[in-house]
Formats: C-alpha cells, sequence, structure tokens
C-alpha cells in the first residue's frame, strides 16, 4: 500500500498462471489446471472484456486488444449441456461397470471433434490411455489411469466407518 498525502493507493498481485505441465498428468492436475482456466477467464472477463466493453460505451478511443476467450476451454470441462470431462468422469464414476478406458471412450466418442480436445486413439496403434486438452497455458496429456477411483468421493464412507468403531 501506499500512502499520499491525498489517498491511499493499493496494488494486488495475483499469479494465475501456476500451471502443472509434467511427464505424467492426472486427476489432480486436471484440476489444478481446470482451476487456473476459470481464473485466466475470469482475469479476462474482468479485465480485457470488461475494459473493452466499457471503453467502447463511452466512446473513448482506444486501440482493442485481441485476446483468447478461455471460456471454451472451461466449457470443455465443466460443461453439462452438452456434457464435458468432469460430466462424464462423474457418470462413469457411478456407473458399476464404469472403468477408465470406459470413461476415455465415452470422452472419444462424445468430445473427439472438440477444438481443444486432442483424441491420443488415432494417434498410436495401441489401446489408449490419455487425451489431450489444448488450454490456453499450453496443451497437457492427461493420463486416464485411476481417475475414476480418484473422483470417487469416499470420505462419506469414513464418517460412517469411523462412527461405528
Amino acid at each position: 500500500t501506499i500512502h499520499t498525502d491525498m489517498n491511499e493507493l493499493a496494488l494486488g498481485v495475483l499469479d494465475i498462471y501456476g500451471f502443472e505441465i509434467f511427464e505424467h498428468n492426472s486427476f489432480e492436475q486436471l484440476c489444478i489446471n481446470f482451476t487456473n482456466e476459470k481464473l485466466q477467464q475470469l482475469f479476462i472477463e474482468l479485465t480485457l472484456k470488461a475494459e473493452q466493453d466499457e471503453y467502447a460505451r463511452e466512446g473513448i478511443k482506444w486501440r482493442k486488444i485481441d485476446y483468447f476467450d478461455n471460456k471454451v476451454v472451461c466449457d470443455l470441462i465443466e460443461g453439462t449441456r452438452p456434457a464435458g470431462i468432469f460430466a462424464y468422469l462423474d457418470e462413469e464414476s457411478i456407473y458399476p461397470k464404469g472403468t477408465d478406458k470406459t470413461y476415455l471412450k465415452k470422452m472419444e466418442a462424445n468430445l473427439g471433434r472438440h477444438k481443444h480436445y486432442g483424441s491420443l486413439a488415432t494417434k498410436t496403434n495401441h489401446t489408449p490411455s490419455s487425451f489431450m486438452i489444448k488450454h490456453y497455458a499450453g496443451d497437457v496429456i492427461y493420463s486416464v489411469e485411476g481417475m475414476l477411483d480418484k473422483n470417487k468421493d469416499t470420505l462419506f464412507r469414513d464418517i460412517i466407518v469411523l462412527i461405528g468403531q
């Protein structure tokens, strides 16, 4: 905070580029990277888009700043209509015969043509176990192995067992 005779100024800095891209990425990195996508979307909405809209409304002369609106990536991950990556994960997690492979097959069938979803099924000769998301910060390949188990919320069951002891 800067103190002056007239008033007080404050500057806040938020590092929204805590993106994780490892050699092996799974559920945890997907959640972290999704959070960063949402922060980036909020940043775009509150700064670039809002300011440019306000300048246009007020007739202020300015030079338009082009930017990538990552809402399309957020919708790919969290969408419900049409379903996105998390919706299919939740669906397969409650399906009794759901597996990581059936989850991947469902995404390939329904999201394979999305321009920010990378299908690895056609790029390899073996059974695929991963998919790619084209994030604002770069392309990330995620392994589906263990995703269904990691997505299942066992806290409720654990509490019941604890109380029963």
